[in-house]
């Protein structure tokens, strides 16, 4: 039992999990939103919404902040990147629809593992990368 629960208190396990909840929530709401709107724009908006939730997950779960007062700084930060791996979702989407004519399903579900990779990097090392620092130091 030692070794699972070594695993779950893992950072990369905890990411894995939130992601993986993440990007099923995704997933389902580009479809939705797809019934609505041509598949770019359904792709921003579910993207959009699935991060917000994600963002807290994450800050709950995986990665804490050092502070109260990080958070605004904190939120900006994840913004930005966020900012990013929308634009690397999108792009691998678009780019895989329209020119390698693959289905959006399969496309999807690329833009999305692209965008994980992306967002553990980002969130570890811009985003929390003071979290290290402030359990050392007992804070």
């Amino acid at each position: 039992m030692e070794p699972l629960r070594r695993l779950l208190k893992a950072e990369f396990t905890r990411f894995v999990i939130v992601g993986g909840i993440s990007a099923v929530l995704e997933y389902s709401l580009y479809f939705a939103f797809k019934t609505i709107t041509d598949y770019r724009v359904a792709n921003v908006l579910g993207f959009i919404l699935t991060n917000v939730v994600t963002y807290i997950l994450t800050k709950r779960y995986v990665f804490t902040s050092t502070t109260q007062a990080n958070r605004v700084y904190e939120a900006t930060l994840f913004a930005i990147c966020l900012a990013g791996a929308l634009a690397v979702n999108t792009a691998v989407l678009w780019a895989l629809v329209e020119f390698v004519s693959m289905d959006d399903k399969i496309a999807k579900a690329l833009a999305i593992a692209v965008a994980v990779v992306w967002n553990f990097f980002t969130r570890k090392y811009i985003v929390f990368r003071n979290r290290d620092v402030a359990q050392q130091t007992g804070n």
